[in-house]
């Protein structure tokens, strides 16, 4: 059962690492996505009651999945990351007199249940606003867009965080035509770690798909790399991958870089050492958990983070284990870490919106403006503004050694050096690197 649990947490990790690390920055024809006009909202001189805001507390939604096939990848951890956090704001006094209400609404990571969910916290519940960690959250991005409620959370790949300016995902948005823009960073981070000779291995759906794809046209655009082996034909049950090692091997590849995780992602590197395949890299989409360093395929293996690694680091990353830890919590859980951010970026929207009477006008337009969220350093400075619908550019990248996670490149990120757009290629400067 144990086996089965990780291989589900880890594809859906592997899945939303993978394909939101490249993008298309979004202009459309919304008027909302225009952010060079907004100017900072006060707060009401007069605070009324009302929207979810009461003289001691600001109900607040959380959708997240608790049932059903894909609860085992979220849950507990999720709602453990986001409670933590809760508690830490309500115990701390960091919202003035008010404490945060949840309550809490299951998806089963369905996308009508998710619709319902939001529909039931905003008119039957009066939620100021929802703090969101599901894969069916396109379900109800429109629905929220259209009820102007403020909305918190991680992006699991979904283009709906990159199209809503009332939706934020606490680093990056995610574009909403991933086919059409992309970075070199997969093609960089092989170069840096010594591979040349790269092999593609991807899964037969959508995301797993496109990711491959990007990847293989980064990689042949990046001097001294060239692509010698790919396949997006994998099953999402498949186990043996034995003709791959083999065709792997022919191929004379020195670098692997796949869109799988989990269980697969081990097995597929345990067939390439049986293979006896000589790789000077291999690198997984995901997998920073503490139930995969026991995995003898992950021995060795690279991957990637959207946070800094907490071997690392930080004030934002010793609060939360601490709180992590205090709740009783195992504190190296990946989505955990998500649940947590989620939570803290809407502490944070309360907090750009004012304590003393916090809108959701306020919260949406404020969060926007604001220039350098980073979770008490726990990943590169956001500009909400210019992250929307645009690529991540730099990601945090882990290797396992001996069963222990150790940060690759003294732990900063690893930053594309170019921009792909449209058949048009920009080099991205360090002033662009530092927007993450």
């Amino acid at each position: 059962m144990r086996g089965r649990r990780l291989g589900v947490v880890l594809v859906a990790v592997g899945l939303a690492l993978g394909i939101g690390t490249a993008g298309v920055g979004y202009a459309g024809d919304n008027p909302d996505t225009d952010f060079s006009k907004l100017k900072p909202i006060k707060e009401p001189t007069n605070c009324k009651e009302g929207d979810g805001i009461t003289g001691d507390t600001i109900k607040t939604g959380l959708i997240s999945v608790t049932s059903g096939p894909q609860a085992q990848t979220f849950a507990p951890g999720v709602e453990q990351g986001i409670q933590a956090r809760i508690d830490e704001a309500n115990g701390s006094g960091e919202l003035g007199d008010r404490t945060i209400e949840l309550v809490t609404k299951d998806d089963q990571a369905n996308q009508a249940n998710n619709l319902t969910a939001a529909q039931q916290l905003v008119e039957e519940e009066d939620a100021f606003g929802i703090i969101e960690v599901s894969n069916a959250a396109d379900g109800s991005a429109e629905y929220l867009y259209d009820q102007k409620i403020p909305v918190a959370g991680w992006h699991l790949g979904q283009k709906e965080w990159g199209i809503y300016p009332n939706m934020f995902s606490w680093r990056n948005s995610v574009p909403p035509e991933p086919e059409n823009t992309y970075t070199s960073r997969p093609g960089d981070v092989m170069k840096q770690l010594g591979a040349k000779k790269i092999a593609l291995v991807g899964a037969n759906i959508g995301s797993s798909a496109v990711f491959i794809d990007q990847t293989k046209q980064a990689i042949n655009k990046t001097k001294g790399l060239k692509t010698v082996y790919d396949t997006t034909d994998v099953t999402p049950e498949q186990q043996d991958f034995t003709g791959i090692a083999d065709a792997i091997k022919t191929s004379g590849a020195d670098g692997v870089y796949t869109g799988l995780a989990g269980l697969q992602a081990n097995a597929l590197s345990q067939a390439l050492k049986q293979a006896g395949v000589d790789l000077k890299a291999i690198v997984f989409p995901g997998g920073y958990d503490d139930r995969v360093t026991g995995l003898a395929g992950y021995e060795g293996a690279y991957l990637g983070t959207e946070f800094k690694p907490l071997e690392v680091g930080a004030p934002g990353l010793t609060k939360y284990t601490d709180a992590m830890e205090a709740a009783g919590f195992e504190p190296l859980r990946f989505f955990a870490i998500q649940g947590y951010f989620a939570a803290d970026a809407y502490v944070n929207g309360i907090k750009a919106a004012g304590v003393g009477c916090p809108t959701r006008k306020a919260f949406i337009n404020n969060l926007r403006l604001e220039k350098g969220y980073d979770g008490g350093g726990a990943f590169v400075p956001v500009d909400y503004a210019e992250i929307f619908g645009r690529p991540f550019y730099c990601v945090y990248y882990v290797q396992i050694q001996n069963q222990q996670f150790v940060p690759v490149n003294d732990g900063e990120p690893i930053c594309a050096t170019k921009l792909f757009e449209d058949g048009k290629t920009k080099k991205l400067s360090a002033a662009d690197q530092a927007k993450g």
